[in-house]
C-alpha cells in the first residue's frame, strides 16, 4: 500500500483534517463570516463617519451587499448539500443561528439602554436580521424539504 493510502486508510472520510476543515468552511463558512462582521459592527463600535447623505447611502449600501452574499452563499450551501446526509441540514440550521444570536444579543443590549448603538449600527443589526431571518426559515425550510425527498430515492438506490 501506498504512503498515501495509509495515510488514508486511518480517516474514515479520507481527508486531511485540513482539508475537511476546508470543507467545512466552505459549505458553512459564510455564517461565521457574518458574525463576525456584526461583531466587529456592534462591539468594536465601528460606526464611520457620515457627512452627508450620499456617504451615509453608499456605506448601507455595501451592508445590503454583504447581506446579499451572505444570503447567495447560504443558498449555495443549500443546493450543494449532499442528498444522502440527514446531518448536513441539522448542521447548517445551527450554523445559521449563531449570527441570528448575535444580532438578538445586540438588540437586546440596546433595547434595554445598555448598549449605545449609532443609526449604522442599528441599520447593519436590522439588515443583518433580515439577512439571517431569510436563511434560517426559508433556507432550512428547503434544506429539510431537499432531505425528506432525497432519502426515500438515496435509499431506494441503494
Amino acid at each position: 500500500m501506498s504512503d498515501k493510502l495509509q495515510a488514508n486508510a486511518g480517516n474514515a472520510s479520507g481527508f486531511s483534517p485540513g482539508r475537511r476543515l476546508l470543507v467545512f468552511l466552505s459549505r458553512h463558512g459564510a455564517p461565521f463570516a457574518l458574525t463576525a462582521l456584526i461583531w466587529y459592527v456592534l462591539w468594536w463600535g465601528h460606526s464611520p463617519d457620515l457627512a452627508t447623505p450620499e456617504e451615509a447611502m453608499r456605506h448601507v449600501g455595501w451592508v445590503g451587499l454583504i447581506a446579499l452574499a451572505y444570503i447567495a452563499l447560504q443558498a449555495r450551501a443549500v443546493l450543494a448539500q449532499p442528498r444522502k446526509a440527514v446531518v448536513h441540514p441539522l448542521i447548517e440550521f445551527l450554523v445559521s443561528v449563531l449570527p441570528l444570536l448575535v444580532v438578538l444579543y445586540a438588540a437586546v443590549d440596546w433595547l434595554r439602554g445598555a448598549k449605545d448603538l449609532s443609526v449604522f449600527q442599528v441599520i447593519v443589526m436590522q439588515q443583518a436580521m433580515v439577512a439571517v431571518l431569510i436563511d434560517v426559515v426559508f433556507f432550512t425550510w428547503f434544506s429539510m424539504r431537499l432531505a425528506q425527498h432525497s432519502l426515500p430515492i438515496a435509499m431506494e438506490r441503494s
